[in-house]
């Protein structure tokens, strides 16, 4: 299986060094959905003032796969 990793940022970059294997894209995509509906309550004061927050997903050659972000607009 391979292996994917995701990273966190918001502001800073919190990396996934170990990874996880998964079946194929969808489901390191279905795990990402996962990860950013779990962590987003914890990120509304970034959003809140105007900041970004991202979940993104490489494979074992560091290309992306997916990626999925939330971004407030201070106006």
């Amino acid at each position: 299986m391979p292996r994917y990793f995701f990273r966190l940022r918001d502001g800073e970059v919190v990396r996934d060094d170990e990874g996880e294997e998964l079946a194929d894209h969808d489901a390191a995509c279905a795990v990402a959905v996962e990860v950013f509906a779990e962590t987003i309550p914890s990120k509304s004061d970034l959003l809140i003032g105007g900041g970004d927050y991202e979940v993104m997903v490489t494979n074992a050659d560091s290309e992306q796969v997916y990626s999925i972000t939330a971004k407030g607009h201070r106006y």
